[in-house]
């Protein structure tokens, strides 16, 4: 079903984006003031970026070939997969085979598969967890053998940290297995070894035009231990690695970019750094990161992300803006509940109102709110503003208590 709100705009160039949650509004609105016709498509014409698109595509975005169909009746003239995990494999099939700006279908798919991409991994020499991909917890029986517990158990084609479980034997496996499943899209599950890490796990974006990074803006992860270790609850810029592993870190994801023959585009990472100092390039999405992680890069470096992979994803050169010198310290916090609820409201604490740039909430009072297991259960989004680490950390300890959720 296709609804039209009119041709006021129908001499612009068309341009399809995958998806209308609030993630993806950022992409719409920036697309409809450089002038492209927008073209929103998923299967929940209630999502919220709908209403600021042209024209709207009830239509699945991980249907390949109904997507193709629609684009080449639209005549569309760029793709783009905004803060999309479960779209980018879409994204680049449909770029791929009308000609449009994007990166090879196969590779996008390796990386938007767990199992596939740590084949790649180990196929190219880059370090990576020992895992195997299986279907059944009697496939994993045969081989369970082999690892070393605890292991983690994780679905195939899922992003968000959702249906992510630490396991410590073998009895415990089925139950993981079973919560792996309900978020694989491809109904596989990988089991990898656990990797201690030496510091906070690296999360943010980067940007590759003309096959080469040409933007890497990382943050560093903290969790809600006592709610979801493996969840990320906020991410702080700038990350605070030491300066030679993140050039540690470029020149592996480059190796990666060149061997994938990526050419463009946002691309969500996640890199952990063990006690020997390797770089385990954990997970490479091809698509922006959600959580609006665009909108802190662009507060802290003065980077548009957003208009970059818009104007990408349409075939203009993207202007790579210089990044300003941060003087100030920057953290996305996902508001979150503990516990399974109906939601009232957040309250903000009066300690922490100078440091608030910006509340996004995605839900509404009286809506169902569940336990923090993956991105899925956000809440919301708090895009906060600090003079110093230190009155970071302070802030950041008792975030939970000064950015208050209210059930009732």
């Amino acid at each position: 079903m296709v609804k039209n709100k009119g041709d006021m705009c129908l001499q612009g160039k068309k341009l399809l984006i995958l998806g209308g949650t609030s993630f993806q509004i950022p992409g719409i609105l920036y697309a409809k003031m450089a002038g492209y016709y927008v073209i929103t498509c998923d299967h929940t014409p209630e999502n919220p970026g709908h209403q600021y698109a042209d024209e709207y595509i009830n239509l699945r975005t991980t249907d390949l070939k109904g997507v193709l169909n629609v684009s080449r009746k639209l005549a569309i003239d760029g793709v783009l997969a905004f803060a999309s995990d479960s779209a980018a494999p879409t994204a680049a099939y449909v770029a791929e085979k009308m000609g449009l700006p994007g990166n090879p279908y196969k590779s996008v798919k390796i990386l938007s598969e767990k199992d596939l991409y740590r084949n790649f991994l180990l196929m190219n020499q880059f370090k990576t967890p020992k895992y195997g991909g299986y279907n059944t917890l009697e496939d994993f029986s045969n081989y369970s053998t082999e690892f070393t517990y605890p292991v983690l158990v994780k679905p195939v084609g899922s992003s968000g940290s959702k249906g992510i479980s630490m396991v410590n034997d073998l009895w415990e496996m089925g139950n993981a297995i079973d919560y792996a499943m309900n978020f694989s899209r491809s109904k596989r599950f990988i089991v990898e070894e656990y990797i201690e890490k030496k510091y906070p796990q690296l999360d943010g974006d980067i940007f590759v035009y003309n096959g080469k990074i040409a933007a890497y803006y990382p943050g560093d992860q903290k969790n809600d231990i006592e709610v979801n270790q493996f969840a990320p609850s906020s991410i702080n810029y700038p990350s605070l690695l030491p300066e030679k592993l993140h050039e540690k870190i470029k020149l592996e994801l480059q190796r990666l970019i060149h061997l994938l023959k990526i050419k463009l585009g946002g691309f969500k990472t996640e890199v952990i750094i063990d006690g020997n100092d390797q770089v385990y390039l954990m997970e490479i999405g091809a698509y922006n990161g959600g959580n609006w992680i665009s909108e802190i890069i662009k507060c802290a470096r003065n980077v548009d992300m957003v208009k970059m992979s818009v104007d990408a994803s349409m075939g203009a050169e993207p202007e790579i803006q210089s990044q300003k010198e941060m003087d100030k310290y920057y953290t996305i916090y996902v508001i979150h509940s503990s516990k399974d609820g109906k939601f009232r409201s957040v309250k903000l604490h009066d300690s922490i109102k100078d440091y608030v740039l910006e509340i996004k909430m995605m839900v509404e009072e009286g809506e169902d709110v569940f336990r923090f297991c993956g991105s899925n259960c956000a809440l919301g989004i708090g895009l906060l503003e600090f003079p110093n680490p230190d009155t970071r950390d302070q802030i950041m300890n008792k975030i939970g208590e000064l950015i208050a959720v209210e059930l009732e």
